[in-house]
């Protein structure tokens, strides 16, 4: 099986991307990475991975293994991380803030007129960004064409374009809104479902860390709504997340046994 390159518009993207997948490599969490097998000047060669994109019943799988890759990052680095600030990690990579660029995205988004029936305001949005503390986990594109799932049911994370700091489930708000952006309104009880397995499994690693609630997930969710609404617009996303934002109002589902 031939390799999969991934190539880049410059040298500098590239860097990062590769900085990215050392870092993501060099924490030992439960993250499943294809082998970085050679670094050129204007791509990235990696192991070819048999295995098909996720679907919405892969939610409840995916959202347990993001909440354990994201709760060993933050006992073995991410402690010390603040949400507003950029955080240097051992190996002398700088993990860019959560805010980074978003505040002014958000703002250009709101602007443009793809972002349809969103439950925030630019202002809002930007509010809920700023005030972002607490416990530091990281973000890396959780939508679905960003994860392999193999014959054997392995979750295999691959494209390493962007990272940055975020608060615990924003990358699980993004996998909801990207597979409902995909396959239309996924049912309210999957996400609240999808959402204790992330807290279930964050948990059984640290008590530092609090329960993400149904409000929290859900604010962040109409994030990446303001966000990727331009992908539905030119076509990439059949659906939009206000089509298929849950109707039902849950609050914070209970942790069961």
């Amino acid at each position: 099986m031939t390799d999969y390159v991934k190539r880049y518009p410059d040298g500098s993207r590239r860097s990062r991307a590769a900085d990215h997948y050392r870092w993501l490599a060099s924490i030992g969490s439960p993250l499943l990475l294809p082998e970085l097998r050679a670094a050129g000047r204007l791509d990235l060669r990696f192991e070819r991975i048999d295995g098909r994109h996720a679907r919405p019943a892969d939610l409840t799988l995916l959202a347990a293994h993001l909440g354990a890759v994201h709760a060993t990052a933050y006992c073995r680095e991410l402690r010390g991380a603040r949400l507003g600030q950029p955080f240097h990690t051992a190996g002398g990579y700088v993990i860019p803030s959560f805010t980074c660029r978003r505040m002014d995205a958000v703002e250009r988004e709101m602007r443009s007129g793809h972002v349809l029936d969103s439950t925030l305001t630019a202002g809002q949005a930007q509010r809920l960004l700023a005030r972002a503390d607490g416990p530091a986990a990281f973000y890396k594109d959780a939508n679905l064409r960003n994860f392999l799932i193999t014959p054997a049911g392995n979750p295999v994370t691959i494209d390493f374009d962007g990272l940055t700091l975020a608060p615990f489930g924003y990358d699980l708000a993004k996998l909801v809104v990207s597979l409902a952006m995909t396959y239309g309104p996924l049912p309210a009880e999957l996400i609240a479902g999808a959402l204790n397995g992330y807290n279930t499994a964050v948990a059984a690693q640290t008590a530092e860390v609090p329960d993400v609630t149904w409000d929290e997930l859900m604010n962040w969710a109409e994030i990446h709504h303001i966000l990727t609404s331009r992908y539905a617009a030119d076509g990439r996303y059949p659906c939009r997340w206000n089509e298929g934002r849950p109707s039902t109002r849950l609050t914070g589902p209970p942790r069961w046994p």
